[in-house]
């Protein structure tokens, strides 16, 4: 089935012992006989038969068993199995059920390539799937069937809690008029409820997710409006969510805080990002990560002898993350075309080199998390013209294309695995 989803049908689908013997040995002694005259005839004396030496050569060794090769990785999941990393897709549980146009090629592809799922829409807080239908109701349905899925194909789990976004936010809890006591509640709950429920079932968790909404529309944020600026609400987040799951991985997500040089990057954005969280390992608020969702446009890395310069200002920015003592996942990428001119060959060839340098520098640095986002062209949230800029169906941003089939930017991506790969067992 080729028909392009619009954003919201994509938001719809949703012991041995041994014993030793010992012998004795008896003498018998000889009876004294009387004296007598007569001759005793002669003794006969035979010789004893001195007993056969017994061989005292050592056994020859058994010849050494070789340790067989172990066999090669051959897929992109068994590369990231053998380094000891998470490469991750993320979509939507729904293209796994029956209802989906193909489920069972999308969970051979899936399983594949990928060691880690990232429930793209089918997650929290979110208008198009009814998981929070009220402040006092919940509906586990999609969610159970995640976690299912998880477990029985060996996945880790990675999804999101609270959603910055205006737009991704329920309309009762838009128009609930609730004060801040009862917004702080709701979230206690919500994070309560969510990761009690999945303990030891989800591994990851985007606590807080864009956390200002987007930039380019200032009226976009809903938490961050609504309750204290000095952020003590984040901070408690944190803490409920470690409180409810303590062997959990606590993340806070982002965009625009990646790359500097690129135009999805804010300066003042990242470093209030970073100033958050040095402040929160400073005050001991239990935090492990920061996500970098990592969208980026192609038209950044025009021309490619740009690429070494944003990958040095790229793994500085990474560094300046681990510096505070916090590990960087990359949780959403993807490299729209949209805008850029040429055929395309030319431009699936230049978002191979983008694609493989990422994740070469990525590794490089040490990130042991990468996620790709919605995996194949024609179910990318940028097919959409609803998602300006360079959206539409020019912008392929996926490592494979409309048909499962693998893009240069797949191969890229194996070559790169290859590399760290072979450094790895040398």
């Amino acid at each position: 089935m080729n028909k392009k989803l619009s954003r919201r049908d994509f938001l719809k689908l949703a012991g041995v012992t041994s014993t030793g013997l010992a012998l004795s040995a008896c003498g018998v002694k000889g009876t004294e006989l009387p004296t007598t005259t007569l001759v005793p005839p002669t003794e006969t004396i035979i010789p004893t038969e001195s007993p056969a030496p017994t061989s005292t050569a050592t056994p020859k060794p058994p010849a050494p068993t070789s340790t067989p090769t172990p066999k090669p990785p051959e897929t992109l999941r068994e590369y990231a199995d053998a380094l000891g990393i998470e490469i991750g897709g993320s979509t939507a549980i729904g293209y796994f059920q029956n209802w989906a146009p193909e489920p069972d090629k999308m969970k051979q592809f899936f399983l594949q390539n990928f060691n880690l799922f990232g429930n793209a829409w089918d997650e929290l807080l979110n208008p198009y799937n009814p998981f929070r239908p009220s402040k006092a109701t919940f509906d586990f349905s999609m969610m159970d069937l995640y976690a299912d899925f998880l477990q029985r194909n060996k996945l880790k789990g990675q999804i999101l809690l609270v959603w910055g976004n205006k737009a991704n936010s329920p309309e009762w809890l838009l128009k609930g008029n609730f004060n801040e006591n009862e917004l702080l509640d709701y979230l206690e709950n919500h994070i309560g409820a969510v990761m009690s429920r999945y303990k030891g079932r989800i591994q990851e968790y985007s606590v807080v997710n864009e956390i200002l909404g987007t930039p380019w529309d200032k009226q976009n944020s809903f938490w961050y409006d609504h309750l204290n600026k000095n952020l003590d609400w984040v901070r408690k987040c944190f803490e409920w969510a470690y409180q409810a799951d303590p062997n959990a991985i606590l993340l806070l997500n982002d965009f625009g805080i990646e790359m500097p040089g690129t135009r999805i990057y804010y300066d003042d954005r990242n470093t209030f990002i970073y100033n958050l969280i040095r402040g929160m390992k400073d005050s001991g608020v239990p935090i492990n990560g920061v996500g970098f969702q990592l969208h980026e446009y192609g038209l950044d890395f025009y021309p490619e002898t740009r690429i070494p310069e944003l990958m040095g200002m790229f793994e500085k920015n990474i560094r300046k993350y681990q510096s505070l003592g916090e590990d960087v996942y990359v949780t959403e990428f993807d490299l729209r075309l949209g805008g850029l001119d040429g055929a395309k060959d030319a431009k699936f060839a230049l978002q191979g080199k983008v694609y493989g340098s990422i994740l070469d520098t990525c590794l490089s640095a040490g990130v042991k998390s990468f996620t790709l986002f919605n995996l194949i062209d024609r179910l990318s949230w940028l097919e959409s013209p609803e998602n300006p800029p360079n959206s539409g169906k020019d912008a392929d941003p996926c490592a494979w294309d409309d048909n499962y089939q693998p893009k240069p930017a797949y191969f890229a991506m194996m070559d790169v695995m290859k590399k760290h790969y072979a450094q790895k067992v040398r």
